[in-house]
């Protein structure tokens, strides 16, 4: 049985994300995932073990990002990443709920509005 670990809920995400080992890109890969403190990365090959720092290189939100982090864990299809300091902006503005409904439109006769009846 697997114990989860995880303190904060994870997202779905779909972001190119390039992984920097001792100051040099070492691989791309695509971020699946993402929570305050941490992501998970799919990548095609790793040689990286467990608790190795890593930095995060990934342009999203109109900003380059460079986040250290260090590897926490491996899966057949990729690695989890912990992020050495929380990412509240990065996680916010990549979760937030984009499907909310606009505003109902003002009623008739409400304040700033015309209304054609006399």
């Amino acid at each position: 049985m697997i114990i989860e670990r995880r303190y904060c809920a994870r997202h779905p995400i779909d972001l190119h994300v390039s992984i920097r080992y001792r100051k040099r890109r070492f691989i791309c890969a695509r971020a699946c995932n993402l929570s305050n403190q941490g992501m998970f990365l799919e990548v095609r090959s790793l040689t990286l073990p467990t608790g190795i720092p890593v930095e995060l290189e990934l342009e999203c939100l109109g900003k380059d990002w460079l986040i250290p982090a260090i590897v926490v864990h491996h899966r057949g299809s990729g690695i989890g990443v912990m992020f050495r300091d929380p990412q509240p902006l990065l996680y916010q503005g990549l979760t937030r709920d984009d499907t909310r409904q606009p505003p109902p439109p003002q009623a008739v006769g409400a304040p700033g509005r015309r209304s054609s009846a006399r």
